[in-house]
């Protein structure tokens, strides 16, 4: 068997990166162990470090690389940082893992993404988009305030939750004056935040934030919360409410039209989900991100986790890349078939006609 050629494109983290801002990009941990991953399925790999010059190191390489993985945010480009690398991998006709740029820039503008959810029957809490000196309007308080543009908890503290027209604005100037952007104010949800993930077909187990349990009672999943929480997250057995969130989470997956892997999150208020926000490439830490945690639950290591992602992608593009991918994915399909089948499944459930397999335990 030939083994695929695949450049992984992220982000890399160097000392001096401790400002929030790069909060996205990914440790020597995160990139050598999802590089041994994506050799141990049968790859070989080239780490590219996503900068300016990413169109012409893509394109010096487009006649060998079979796939590009690609786990990059980007940082200067706005709402367009994270289409980059798949509108330069569509351009230069190099296939590569996970949604298209236009899922990353609907993804990204969070207005946007709430409205394309709600249109499918997904809520979400009452917004406005605005700028130092904007009037509010229709929205009661306590009000929750973050970049519309950002990702990871980027410009979240617990002051992002404001009680009053002082509060408000002092957050307003702060979002502007630091990400040059307007703020997403929309009413608070008070309850538990959900987040669940898909790879494929496969909804992975539901993750509880009670904030109740968190030392000092936080509020908000900022960035500090996330650093010390998982010791108190719960995961979810598959419960009739736990599908129930599934089936929202599916919906506004579908409705985004995201690929391959994402992971959403939701809020609780008066025993009513709501929709927050996609994470169109969710965090693939060997240990700590949230992806991980949910495949872990099941008994799906980070190494098989990736291969899973990788599978999907390869289903999905081998359609168009036929000659591509010959002879070179069989062991990559046999280790997702060989996790797959050492999964409990929970049953299923249908969305628009596709079938969504529940993994982990269930309680009926």
């Amino acid at each position: 068997m030939q083994r695929l050629n695949i450049a992984y494109t992220c982000n890399i983290r160097k000392p001096g990166m401790e400002d929030e801002r790069y909060g996205e990009f990914e440790s020597p941990d995160t990139i050598a162990a999802v590089t041994t991953a994506l050799e141990h399925a049968g790859a070989n790999v080239e780490v590219i470090d996503v900068g300016a010059d990413i169109y012409h190191q893509l394109e010096k390489r487009k006649d060998k690389i079979d796939l590009v993985f690609n786990n990059a945010e980007g940082l200067d480009e706005k709402e367009l940082r994270e289409a980059i690398v798949p509108f330069f991998c569509e351009h230069l006709g190099i296939p590569y893992t996970g949604s298209s740029p236009k899922t990353f820039i609907n993804k990204m503008d969070k207005a946007t993404a709430k409205r394309i959810v709600a249109y499918e029957g997904v809520p979400t809490a009452k917004f406005q988009l605005m700028m130092p000196g904007d009037q509010l309007k229709n929205l009661s308080f306590p009000l929750m305030v973050k970049p519309y543009s950002e990702g990871t908890s980027i410009g979240i503290s617990q002051k992002s939750k404001v009680h009053n027209e002082a509060e408000l604005n002092e957050a307003l100037t702060a979002i502007y004056t630091q990400f040059d952007q307007a703020a997403l104010v929309e009413e608070f949800l008070p309850g538990n935040e959900y987040t669940i993930g898909l790879i494929g077909d496969y909804v992975l187990p539901i993750l509880e934030i009670n904030f109740a349990k968190l030392p000092g009672h936080p509020q908000l999943r900022d960035p500090h919360v996330k650093d010390m929480e998982n010791p108190y997250i719960t995961h979810l057995n598959w419960t009739d409410q736990a599908k129930s969130f599934a089936k929202m989470a599916v919906a506004a997956h579908e409705a985004l039209e995201v690929r391959d892997y994402n992971r959403m999150d939701f809020r609780m208020r008066g025993g009513k989900l709501y929709f927050l926000e996609a994470n169109v490439i969710p965090g693939i830490h060997p240990t700590e991100a949230d992806l991980t945690s949910m495949c872990r639950h099941v008994g799906i290591a980070h190494q098989c986790m990736v291969a899973l992602i990788l599978d999907r992608a390869v289903k999905r593009l081998a359609v168009r890349y036929p000659e591509r991918f010959r002879g070179k994915v069989e062991l990559i399909e046999e280790l997702a078939i060989s996790v797959i089948n050492k999964v409990p499944k929970a049953g299923f459930l249908t969305h628009h006609g596709r079938m969504y397999s529940l993994l982990g335990k269930s309680t009926q």
